[in-house]
């Protein structure tokens, strides 16, 4: 399995609610590969100064909060099993009194970020990776194998899972008689792939259950279709691949599944654009970036859709009132902590996936 840490809502909005004389926010490439681990540690301890020359530099920081954050930080380089286990990219956000580790399926850029606030356009964009759990599922077999465009495929084990569907059902052979000798032929085949297909379902839940990644079945009628009306998992996509992935490799199920998940996100854009279209007919959407800091300074945004490769500069006053300024603040940071604060859904998009050429869009909660 991966060592990925994408956040949660609940904790995007705690981060977001993160004020202080002195936030630090590090993100920085990561591999997988364990080998790299001491030339990772140490660009971390690079950051680590970089971000420290800064903290003791911020005004109107208490006396001994630049040692509790250098402390916390340089803790986390010297953490030799910390860097065993990496993804692509890491996020550091460090506070006197607390330290938030998040391992990303993307690779961002090295960068320190010393404010008053926690920097979360990273995290906000690792939550629309395009990655997803794959059940690869038999009369024989079964396994369930996460994939992602930027990381290898990882078989996962999952606990209490039945390993074939004769021994699900307790018989040597799915055609046994049952011993009231009813269940015989193809009906009672298909009764115990039921049974199995629920005790499969049953295992996959505590896994999955809060997961918002989609899930891909890979299977072969009848199971295909008994699977799909027994699985309580709201994220299984109405279309896999039947076919018998018995003997695939974990590549060969990666590249079995891609047109499906690239299929799922470009049905999301367009879904995403024609609620946008819909919106706007409603005036319930705008690009005006003055319009949408007022909003989402008022808690009036929905759905926030930005470039997080934006990088227009300004302040957003306590009123919403927006000024531009070439050396002020990332506007698409600060207008993302307050829609995300607010309760609102942040999609930090690249630009080839916004729903319009404009970087900013806000659908709205009410009418302007």
């Amino acid at each position: 399995m991966w060592h990925l840490d994408i956040p949660s809502e609940s904790e995007l909005r705690a981060l977001a609610a993160i004020n202080g004389p002195a936030v630090v926010t590090i993100y920085m490439p990561t591999t997988p590969i364990s080998q790299d681990a001491a030339a990772e540690a140490l660009g971390l301890h690079n950051l680590v100064k970089e971000a420290m020359t800064e903290v003791r530099n911020r005004p109107g920081l208490p006396r001994g909060d630049d040692d509790y954050i250098e402390v916390q930080l340089l803790d986390l380089v010297d953490d030799e099993d910390f860097w065993a286990h990496q993804s692509h990219g890491l996020g550091v956000i460090t506070t006197p009194d607390s330290q938030w580790t998040f391992r990303l399926p993307h690779r961002p850029n090295a960068q320190v970020h010393v404010e008053g606030k926690a920097n979360l356009i990273q995290l906000i964009a690792a939550t629309a990776a395009q990655d997803a759990h794959v059940l690869c599922l038999s009369e024989g077999a079964v396994r369930l194998v996460d994939v992602a465009a930027d990381l290898p495929p990882k078989e996962v084990r999952v606990a209490d899972m039945p390993t074939d569907a004769a021994s699900a059902a307790g018989k040597s052979s799915l055609n046994d008689r049952s011993p009231s000798g009813r269940l015989v032929g193809s009906e009672g085949k298909r009764v115990r792939i039921r049974q199995y297909a629920r005790l499969v379902d049953d295992a996959l839940m505590p896994l999955l259950r809060g997961d918002e990644r989609p899930l891909v079945l890979i299977a072969t009628e009848p199971i295909y279709s008994i699977f799909r009306q027994v699985c309580s998992a709201p994220s299984l996509l109405a279309v896999g691949v039947e076919a018998n992935p018995d003997k695939w490799s974990l590549t060969q199920i990666a590249e079995a599944v891609k047109p499906v998940l690239n299929q799922h996100a470009d049905d999301i854009d367009v879904e995403l654009a024609a609620l946008v279209d819909e919106r706007r007919g409603q005036r319930r959407a705008t690009t005006d970036l003055a319009d949408i800091a007022r909003a989402a300074t008022a808690g009036a945004v929905a759905t926030l859709i930005l470039d997080r490769e934006n990088d227009e500069r300004g302040g957003i006053a306590d009123d919403g009132a927006l000024t531009l300024e070439p050396t002020g603040p990332v506007i698409a940071e600060e207008l993302a902590r307050r829609v995300v604060a607010n309760g609102g859904r942040v999609l930090a998009l690249s630009a080839d996936r916004l729903p319009g050429e404009s970087p900013f869009t806000a659908v709205l909660r009410y009418a302007q």
